[in-house]
C-alpha cells in the first residue's frame, strides 16, 4: 500500500501563511513577493481574489498615511473608513485571526488622522472615538470623547464613554454613561443594550420593561434608582424630560424615606404621581413590597 503524502499540499499553505505575515507587517513590498509565489504555487487557489484585495489596499494604505497632511478631511476620512468596513472588511476574513488584527490596526491608524486632522465629533463615523473603539482603544475612546463640549447632553458621547468605560473595566463610570443615554436616545436604547454585552444591563433593562412596559427608556434611570440595582447616583446636568425628574425625585425620596414618612415624603411623592401614575405606582408596589425580585 502506497503510503499517502500529508504534505502534498505544504507549499500553497506556506505561501498564504508567508502572505498572511507580511499583510498583518504591513509589509507591501513582501506581501506582493508572497502574492506572486502563491500563484505560482496554486493558481486556482480560491482566495485569491480576496488577497489581492489585501494586497492592493495596502499599497494605497501605505500611500495614504505617509502623505505629509495625511488627507486630513471629513471627506477622506469617510472614504477610507467606506473603504475598510465594505470591502476589506470582508476580503480580510481570508486571514483568519489576523485579519481582524489588521483591521484594528487600520481602524486606529484612522483615529490618530482624525484626531490631528480635527474632525467634528458630528461626523461620528469619522470621528476620532468612533474609530478607537473600534480597534479596540478603550482608554483612547474614553479620553476623546470627554473633551468634546457639551458631552452630558450628546447621545453619541455618552454611548462611546459608556463602552469605552466597560471596555476598560470601569462599571460604574459605564453605567452612569447608559443611564445618560437612556435619557437622550430612548429610540435606540434596546440596540445599545446589545452593544455593550453587559449582562447586568441587560437583565436590569429587561425587569425594567416587564414592570413599566407602557413607558420607555427615558424612565429606565428612575427604574435603576427606585430598585438601586445600579449604585450609581447622577447629581447634575439632566435633560428635560419627565424621566430625568422622576429619577431626581426617586433619588431624593430613598434618602428621605430612611428618616420615615413626613411631610417633605408625601409632597415629593404627590409629584412623582403627577409625572406619571403608572411609574406611582409601580414605585408604590415596591413600598409595599420593597426589592422582591431577585437580583
Amino acid at each position: 500500500m502506497q503510503q499517502l503524502d500529508i504534505f502534498a499540499d505544504s507549499e500553497p499553505v506556506q505561501r498564504a501563511n508567508d502572505l498572511i505575515a507580511a499583510l498583518t507587517r504591513f509589509d507591501d513590498i513582501a506581501s506582493r513577493q508572497a502574492m506572486r509565489e502563491l500563484v505560482v504555487a496554486d493558481p486556482d487557489h480560491e482566495t485569491l481574489d480576496k488577497f489581492q484585495v489585501l494586497c492592493d489596499f495596502l499599497e494605497h494604505w501605505i500611500e495614504y498615511i505617509a502623505k505629509p497632511d495625511c488627507s486630513a478631511t471629513a471627506t477622506t476620512i469617510a472614504t477610507e473608513e467606506i473603504l475598510i468596513r465594505e470591502q476589506i472588511i470582508p476580503a480580510s476574513i481570508v486571514m483568519g485571526v489576523k485579519g481582524a488584527l489588521l483591521i484594528r490596526k487600520c481602524w486606529e491608524s484612522l483615529a490618530r488622522i482624525s484626531e490631528q486632522a480635527g474632525i467634528d465629533p458630528r461626523q461620528t463615523h469619522c470621528f476620532a472615538a468612533e474609530l478607537y473603539l473600534r480597534a479596540g482603544q478603550f482608554q483612547e475612546v474614553v479620553r476623546t470623547a470627554k473633551m468634546i463640549p457639551g458631552a452630558d447632553m450628546r447621545s453619541a458621547v455618552q454611548r462611546w464613554l459608556a463602552l469605552g468605560y466597560a471596555g476598560c473595566g470601569k462599571a460604574e463610570q459605564a453605567r452612569s454613561a447608559a443611564l445618560r443615554f437612556a435619557w437622550l436616545s430612548p429610540q435606540e436604547f434596546d440596540g445599545f443594550v446589545d452593544e455593550m454585552q453587559d449582562t447586568a444591563l441587560a437583565r436590569d433593562w429587561s425587569n425594567c420593561q416587564a414592570d413599566l412596559d407602557e413607558l420607555d427608556a427615558t424612565w429606565f434611570p428612575a427604574w435603576c434608582a427606585n430598585e438601586k440595582v445600579a449604585g450609581v447616583t447622577i447629581q447634575e446636568n439632566f435633560p428635560v424630560c419627565e424621566g430625568s425628574s422622576a429619577y431626581k425625585l426617586v433619588v431624593s425620596l430613598c434618602l428621605r424615606e430612611r428618616n420615615g414618612i413626613c411631610r417633605t415624603v408625601f409632597e415629593a411623592r404627590a409629584r412623582l404621581k403627577q409625572l406619571n401614575e403608572s411609574f406611582f405606582a409601580f414605585y408604590m408596589r415596591r413600598r409595599d413590597y420593597p426589592h422582591s425580585r431577585m437580583k
